[in-house]
Formats: C-alpha cells, sequence, structure tokens
C-alpha cells in the first residue's frame, strides 16, 4: 500500500479527491481513503441506540448492514491531531490510499491553491508538499498541474505515494523535483 496526500483549503479538494479515486480505478488500481473532517462532525445521530451507546462509554460501536460497515472509535487520549498510520492500519490491503485533509500527516502531499485563496499557502512552509494544483498561475518553483487535470494529478500520485510502511513520524525525506506535468507520467 502506498499513501499520498491532497490537501487545500477549498470546495476543489473533495471533488479533485473523487476524481482522482475515479482514474485510479479506472486504471486497474484499488484504491481507499482516509479523511481529516473538523471535530465537530459527528457521523451519529443524537438519541439514536448507538448515539446513546457512546454516551454511556462504549470506546468502540460498529455499525453494519447488508452493505457495509463503520467503526466508529471515541477518543479518549485528548486533542491531538489525529496520526495517519494507525488510521491506515485499519484499511484492508489496497494499491492507493489517499489521504484527504491530513495537513501535518508526514506523507507526500499536493495543494490545491486557488488564485484568489487568502490563506498562506501551506508549500511555502512545508517541504512535504511536492507539488500543487490551481486554478491559475502560480509563483511556485514546485510542479503546477491545472486543478482540471485529473490524469496528471493522479500520475503524480501513482509515481510520489509513499509506501505505508515508510510514513515517518516527522517528515524527513526529500523529493526530488517533478518533471513538467504529464512527461512520462502514467
Amino acid at each position: 500500500m502506498k499513501v499520498f496526500g491532497i490537501i487545500g483549503s477549498c470546495e476543489a479538494k473533495a471533488s479533485v479527491v473523487v476524481d482522482v479515486v475515479e482514474d485510479l480505478v479506472r486504471r486497474g488500481h484499488t484504491v481507499s481513503t482516509v479523511k481529516r473532517v473538523r471535530d465537530d462532525v459527528d457521523l451519529d445521530q443524537r438519541g439514536k441506540d448507538t448515539y446513546r451507546q457512546r454516551q454511556a462509554g462504549a470506546r468502540e460501536i460498529i455499525i453494519a448492514s447488508s452493505f457495509r460497515w463503520a467503526l466508529l472509535h471515541e477518543r479518549t487520549d485528548g486533542f491531538h491531531e489525529p496520526e495517519i498510520a494507525p488510521l491506515i492500519a485499519r484499511l484492508d490491503p489496497v494499491d492507493f490510499v489517499i489521504a484527504e485533509g491530513f495537513r501535518t500527516a508526514p506523507i507526500p502531499k499536493l495543494e490545491i491553491v486557488r488564485i484568489d485563496a487568502t490563506r498562506r499557502p501551506q508549500y511555502l512552509d512545508d517541504p512535504s508538499v511536492i507539488a500543487l494544483a490551481s486554478d491559475g498561475p502560480s509563483p511556485s518553483p514546485l510542479t503546477t498541474f491545472p486543478v482540471s487535470d485529473i490524469r496528471a494529478i493522479a500520475a503524480c500520485v501513482v509515481r510520489y505515494a509513499m509506501p505505508v510502511g515508510a510514513v515517518p513520524r516527522v517528515f524527513e525525506l526529500e523529493y526530488p523535483a517533478m518533471p513538467f506535468a504529464g512527461a512520462g507520467l502514467n
């Protein structure tokens, strides 16, 4: 299994992730995703049995149907950013794991940067951001893909995804400069 992150504070991020997953699957790869959400998101519903079980102290609850299942795990270790490696370890083996929104994860990442964004781009301070996708020109020396060029972004994922077993706790790796988007990337 290999992991690659896609970050950015814009609606385009979710669409890019969906389109990249679709492209990788179309190429014959198996894919899972891990998504970092706001801390106030709760998949359970107040008043439902599973919600009440959590309130009563259950640490984990599995909800299951004939079509899917989900594990709800209550974190009792205090507030801190979730580590990506233990989350990925819970997944069945696949070719690629796309990590959406895990800004601090020590994995190679593509950042989606909008030309009208007011937030400071993470790539300026984070060497784990190895490429950008944008809706306009970028002053960055990093390879920048048009946000609509899903094929090139997916090729970047295939080429630069990190083996899950190599995910460090602190980013320690250097990545070579990437060639122009689409140049020899499959």
